[in-house]
């Protein structure tokens, strides 16, 4: 995974709101617009911006449902990766002792 692409899934994490929605989506298989909106108390139109954004960060997938447009977590997402990389530190052998070595500095 590139740096680009970490700053990208940061960059669209970073904010409060987005970060709630990609929660949301998380813990409910599909998240519909309207359902979102009506949860943060937020407009549907605000929930559609925010959506875009973390969708071409490549983390959630917009499916339309008739007039309903819902959002799944992408299953080919960068945020896979990177959860994996961060959690399960899968990548320990290239990336781990230097990072061991930066975190013991502070």
């Amino acid at each position: 995974m590139a740096d680009s692409d970490f700053a990208a899934i940061f960059s669209a994490l970073g904010d409060k709101t987005r970060f709630k929605l990609f929660q949301l989506i998380a813990s409910e298989p599909q998240g519909c617009v309207s359902q979102m909106a009506e949860h943060l108390k937020i407009s549907p139109a605000c929930v559609s911006q925010h959506m875009k954004i973390l969708a071409d960060a490549g983390l959630v997938t917009r499916v339309r449902h008739g007039q309903r447009v819902c959002y799944t977590i992408s299953t080919d997402s960068p945020s896979k990766q990177l959860l994996s990389e961060l959690i399960f530190n899968t990548k320990a052998t290239t990336r781990g002792p230097s990072l061991q070595k930066e975190l013991q500095k502070l």
